[in-house]
């Protein structure tokens, strides 16, 4: 069974490596670096990236590990590039107390609690940054493909190449609360629900209030989990997708809710 998002079909042996670096396998420090990590006990995970032609990348686990170690992976140059700038990005947030989706939002964010007052504005300000007719942003999943497409170019420079352009620090920055509003707006109609504030003393598991929808037939709907997972991940985003897939989670949790809902 093909192993996911690697070129290969199952994990390199580590003389199928050694091969692959001794047929023009270039060592890259770089990402090497990236991927080093060093824990509290002083122990140093290094795991090893070598450049391959046909623009593909060979990943090598830390060597020095009994099982896996010296024996890698082959994977896409696009979807490796996506990967380190994903690592460094949880790299930089780690310090910052960013470890969940509540967390990162709320270091982020612009408004916080106060971005359920905001939501028709901004909507409209989404519109007007990523240059969207705003009757097109109508709640529809198919509004939510548009800005699929205005998301992955957002602020691309004309001549920028995947090396060297990231949209997600700019989307973060600049749009965080702005997608939060929209898809959330997308899950509120869908299950007839309305926005709300987590309540501290309710909830443990997040050490700041954060806006949810609360549906009709009870539940709860996470627009932050969906736009956190997108400007955080590493695969293209699509925002249909993630956004429906919280619809059919709360569709499992709830079956009276399920036949009255539609995914199309």
């Amino acid at each position: 069974m093909k192993k996911k998002n690697c070129l290969n079909s199952k994990r390199l042996t580590r003389q199928e490596v050694q091969k692959l670096i001794e047929n023009g396998g270039k060592f890259h420090a770089e990402f090497t670096d990236c991927f080093t990590q060093t824990y509290s006990t002083g122990y140093k995970n290094q795991p090893l990236v070598y450049e391959l032609s046909g623009n593909r990348f060979l990943f090598i686990f830390d060597p020095k590990e009994t099982s896996s170690g010296g024996k890698g992976d082959i994977y896409a140059g696009e979807y490796f590039l996506r990967w380190v700038r994903s690592h460094k990005r949880q790299q930089q947030d780690i310090p910052r107390g960013c470890v969940s989706s509540c967390s990162h939002w709320y270091y982020y964010s612009q408004h916080r609690e106060n971005l359920i007052f905001q939501i028709d504005f901004l909507i409209l300000d989404l519109a007007e940054k990523l240059a969207i007719d705003s009757q097109q942003l109508d709640f529809s999943y198919s509004s939510l493909d548009i800005i699929t497409q205005k998301t992955e170019k957002y602020k691309a420079p004309a001549d920028s190449g995947i090396l060297d352009y990231d949209p997600q620090p700019d989307l973060i920055n600049d749009l965080y609360d702005n997608l939060v509003a929209y898809v959330g707006e997308v899950l509120r109609r869908r299950v007839k629900g309305e926005w709300t504030i987590s309540d501290l003393s309710m909830d443990q598991s997040s050490a700041h209030k954060y806006p949810y929808i609360r549906a009709e037939l009870g539940g709860v709907l996470m627009p932050i989990n969906i736009v956190w997972q997108e400007l955080i991940g590493i695969l293209p985003m699509n925002w249909r997708q993630e956004t429906t897939d919280e619809i059919r989670r709360y569709a499992l949790r709830n079956p009276m809710a399920s036949t009255k809902l539609s995914l199309k």
